[in-house]
């Protein structure tokens, strides 16, 4: 087999009719995502041709066009039709407001989960002339639980949170009720943590719905994206040295970034035909 391109020879040449057949070969797979050695052998197999690795990386994005990253986890259990169940939940609830006689104009809705912030966070990464730096960091494991709403057309608001038990997310969910304007109803999704459970007597008596998200769907929840960039930011500060640093600056973080929309474009993208009567209002929002 041919290994030019390996010891700075020239690079083979492969006609367009191989590197097509190869493409169909890996399209035709049930698994999307290679790492660069399967790839490699793969292309030798058919080919006889196999490139130094740095080459085959360069034809990989440049050529090929294919993206090099870590794939997005997706737990084993999650089912098949998860956003199908999330459209049939979306679409009763909305109809069920409707039925109700509520103002579109006036109910509020957005995103709800937990989070732990952690004193001890070193996984950031930075550019540095020297290698092998250290950083100061505390080593404490102490960590802060909160809140998070992340409004659509409503206010975002973040809770610190003594405990994770049911009476501290009630009055949480209290806390995000309070802080909206021109609200008739809230409406709140979340996942089927066990502390959500069991909420929908007491948030219909106080005009609070909730719609649940298919069990082991975090990626149809878009604050997960905002806590991952809060985190981000978070990692990248200066010296966390107490919990009331900690919360100090994860709320700063939050503040930062709550009012950013785009976090929820693929999800909006996906959904936006079971909140049809909703779209102007939401366009509304994005274009501000």
């Amino acid at each position: 087999m041919s290994r030019r391109g390996q010891g700075g020879g020239p690079a083979p040449s492969v006609d367009a009719h191989s590197w097509e057949t190869w493409r169909q070969q890996l399209r035709n797979q049930s698994v999307q995502h290679w790492t660069s050695g399967q790839l490699a052998d793969s292309f030798e197999q058919l080919t006889g041709v196999r490139y130094s690795h740095s080459h085959w990386c360069r034809l990989l994005r440049h050529q090929e066009g294919m993206y090099y990253y870590k794939p997005r986890p997706r737990d084993y259990r999650r089912a098949d039709d998860a956003q199908e169940q999330l459209r049939s939940r979306i679409e009763a609830t909305f109809d069920a407001l409707q039925a109700m006689g509520y103002d579109p104009q006036q109910v509020k809705w957005g995103f709800a989960d937990e989070v732990a912030a952690q004193l001890h966070s070193n996984n950031a990464r930075f550019w540095a002339f020297e290698p092998h730096l250290s950083r100061v960091v505390n080593t404490d494991r102490g960590s802060q639980s909160f809140f998070g709403f992340y409004g659509i057309n409503a206010q975002s608001h973040l809770v610190d949170l003594a405990d994770g038990k049911r009476p501290a997310i009630q009055q949480a969910l209290l806390s995000v009720k309070a802080q909206q304007t021109d609200c008739s109803a809230l409406v709140v999704f979340w996942d089927n943590a066990r502390t959500h459970k069991g909420l929908e007597t007491w948030g219909w008596e106080r005009r609070i719905f909730f719609v649940p998200l298919p069990t082991y769907s975090p990626d149809l929840n878009p604050i997960e994206k905002v806590w991952k960039a809060v985190k981000r930011w978070l990692n990248q500060t200066q010296f966390v040295k107490e919990l009331g640093d900690l919360c100090r600056l994860f709320e700063a973080g939050f503040a930062q970034v709550k009012d950013q929309l785009t976090f929820m474009n693929s999800w909006w993208e996906t959904f936006q035909s079971q909140l049809s009567w909703y779209r102007p209002i939401f366009d509304s929002e994005m274009s501000h």
